[in-house]
């Protein structure tokens, strides 16, 4: 079978707690909800209209049961996911800030730690027929070294989302298709505050975005800086960056210009931000094109 997007990494649950009036939070989370990086992006670009797959691995239980419904609810093809017996599937606890719906998370792994780099070889015919691989490197750094190796050895595109810029060798950069990092991560990369020189040095490769100050990349002549598509209705930025790169993933298998898929997936993360929650928001194509149009009109 063939994909568009072939989505490599870990699958959690959210145990959501949101800061009340007085600045405390209730003992016990206010939402559990299906979450975790490759889960988020997997169905932010499967809304977007992108065929996707994912390879991850979550135990075989009621919570492992509810992962993977969710993923094949939201039309992700699940026949490459491993439940595993005597698993524990990992969880976060996400705090939502009242004021800034900015989120603190506290992260509990045991299935993202399971991966191994037999599954490359296991799924590596998935990957050859998926036209774009995206991970996001939570999963042991030999994992993401092999992942990358065989994708550059293949000719096969791969975005990487750097949350643990720790396993990024610097020699493995120039092997990566698209990163999307962070300010912060960019600057645990390349040890520089310097944003302009880390993307000018990677052009057309290092995309970084700045939050409420837009994204900088560089498109081989100049510094790009598109300025971010704020929303008065603010209520939770988790999965913000998850949702850009799930709709990166999908414009840059449908033929959008770079800068174009860009901005198109700012406009996603716009709406997501909307409604609390990393996956609730996430908008499908036409919610999206009717966001665009109306946001331009």
């Amino acid at each position: 079978m063939k994909y568009d997007i072939c989505i490599f990494g870990g699958c959690s649950v959210d145990l959501m707690f949101y800061e009340k009036e007085d600045g405390t939070y209730n003992t016990n989370p206010d939402k559990i909800v299906p979450g975790g990086k490759a889960s988020n992006q997997a169905v932010a670009a499967s809304r977007a209209g992108a065929k996707v797959t994912i390879i991850t691995r979550i135990g075989k239980d009621k919570i492992g049961e509810t992962i993977y419904n969710n993923l094949k609810y939201n039309d992700v093809d699940t026949s490459n996911i491993e439940m595993i017996p005597n698993l524990k599937n990992d969880f976060s606890e996400i705090y939502i800030d009242l004021e800034t719906k900015d989120n603190e998370i506290i992260r509990n792994t045991t299935a993202i730690n399971s991966f191994t780099e037999d599954l490359i070889d296991t799924y590596k015919d998935v990957i050859l027929n998926s036209k774009l691989i995206v991970s996001q490197l939570k999963v042991p750094k030999n994992v993401s070294d092999t992942l990358i190796n065989f994708c550059y050895e293949n000719n096969k595109p791969i975005i990487v989302t750097p949350c643990n810029p720790d396993k990024l060798s610097l020699d493995l950069i120039d092997k990566i298709s698209i990163i999307t990092a962070n300010k912060k991560e960019c600057k645990a990369i390349f040890k520089t505050t310097n944003i302009e020189e880390c993307v000018t040095k990677y052009p057309n490769k290092l995309i970084v975005t700045l939050g409420k100050d837009g994204v900088i990349y560089h498109d081989g002549t100049s510094v790009v800086k598109l300025p971010a598509i704020l929303s008065d209705n603010l209520k939770d930025t988790t999965g913000a960056g998850d949702t850009f790169n799930g709709n990166l993933a999908y414009c840059l298998t449908h033929n959008y210009r770079l800068k174009d898929a860009i901005i198109r997936s700012q406009y996603a993360s716009s709406m997501k931000v909307q409604v609390p929650t990393a996956q609730a928001g996430m908008p499908d194509k036409e919610e999206l094109d009717k966001y665009v149009e109306d946001l331009n009109n």
